[in-house]
């Protein structure tokens, strides 16, 4: 497992945590769950979320252009959840025979303007921004467009007005950008009232950087009451800013002090656990009373999840690779004139005993890359 580089401010969160919280735990409700059978609605939700949601990729060819140079504005290098897809990114922009920059965006507004002008200053053709919407850096996407720069989405959503992208990156043809995002909640809900058999008590942390972090939320707190059973104990928002010095850690401590019934800590981004959280779990001692489940599937949480005792139980594995070759596909198929295909890559709950892969990140089970280059003539 990689190690990582801790903040002075998280790593003294994570000493308080572990000091207020020694001694608050009670039964666990996951080792119960664990124990007793899974029926009726627990069950089918509990299935829905392994069998999740996408993984078909199927491409009519395109002919790229040559010579095109792309940047991938990183959301934030230091944490996997955007590094991950922006390492991607650049790997499909190699194999269509394109270079490939990485800007790194630093998780900030700031640091993300800072990386589009980098990108402009490089002489990009084609810039991708990973996990970034359009309206945290209007500004300078709209410099990047009046440059003459083709903007292609990487997880992020065009939320400008009037739109600058050349194109989103499409998922499911019934599903719009905002509805993609609620699914990831809506999994993770699944997931966790079928291990605690309907009686989630949850506390979810809420990412307000950028209107997908809400969308998550949304679907959680939709899917938990359209089950009927279980509630959400408390909504911690978490910026940008807070998350990149972990500051925001000390707001997580105090929910679970404030809710010692909790049995489920749901997280929209796997980075967060990698980078402090799983082990401010681990620390508290409350991994044995919590349920803990992220967002991506990148390689360090499925290490986690796959060792045990780690602070992270579960994740919604999205095939994040998958969708950073499907963003160099869109580029191509913008550039040639031609209409963005919908790429379909998988999400799924993935735990120790279910759709977890042997090493690396979550991939979907699918060879996309070579459905990819076939499309390129690659």
């Amino acid at each position: 497992m990689k190690l990582f580089k801790k903040t002075a401010a998280g790593a003294a969160t994570l000493t308080l945590l572990a000091v207020a919280m020694t001694g608050c735990s009670t039964d666990s409700p996951s080792s119960a769950a664990s124990t007793q059978e899974v029926t009726g609605a627990a069950q089918t939700a509990l299935t829905t979320a392994y069998d999740g949601i996408g993984g078909k990729l199927s491409l009519d060819p395109v002919k790229p252009k040559d010579g095109i140079n792309l940047y991938v504005v990183s959301c934030g290098e230091a944490t996997p959840g955007c590094s991950t897809p922006a390492a991607g990114v650049a790997e499909a922009a190699k194999a269509i025979g394109w270079k490939a920059t990485i800007a790194d965006g630093k998780l900030s507004p700031e640091g993300f303007a800072t990386a589009i002008r980098q990108s402009i200053a490089g002489g990009a053709d084609v810039i991708v921004p990973i996990g970034i919407s359009c309206g945290v850096a209007q500004a300078a996407f709209k410099e990047a467009k009046d440059a003459g720069i083709t903007i292609i989405g990487g997880g992020g959503v065009d939320d400008c007005s009037p739109q600058l992208w050349g194109s989103a990156r499409l998922w499911l043809q019934d599903y719009t950008p905002e509805k993609q995002w609620r699914a990831f909640g809506k999994l993770q809900a699944d997931y966790l009232y079928g291990k605690t058999n309907g009686n989630v008590k949850a506390v979810v942390l809420n990412a307000t950087g950028q209107p997908w972090g809400a969308w998550i939320t949304e679907g959680f707190k939709e899917e938990i009451a359209a089950l009927g059973g279980g509630k959400i104990l408390d909504t911690i928002d978490v910026s940008d800013p807070e998350q990149a010095d972990g500051s925001y850690l000390q707001k997580v401590t105090t929910a679970l002090l404030k809710n010692p019934e909790a049995n489920a800590l749901a997280v929209p981004n796997d980075g967060w656990l990698v980078t402090g959280l799983a082990q401010a779990v681990v620390q508290s001692g409350k991994d044995k009373d919590l349920l803990v489940i992220g967002r991506g599937g990148d390689a360090a949480v499925l290490d986690m999840i796959r060792g045990g005792g780690s602070g992270v139980d579960a994740t919604i594995g999205f095939a994040t690779r998958w969708g950073s070759w499907g963003s160099v596909d869109t580029a191509a198929r913008v550039l040639a004139g031609q209409a963005a295909a919908w790429i379909g890559e998988p999400m799924q709950a993935v735990d120790a005993d279910h759709n977890m892969v042997d090493s690396g990140d979550y991939m979907g089970g699918t060879d996309f890359k070579s459905i990819y280059r076939a499309a390129w003539g690659k």
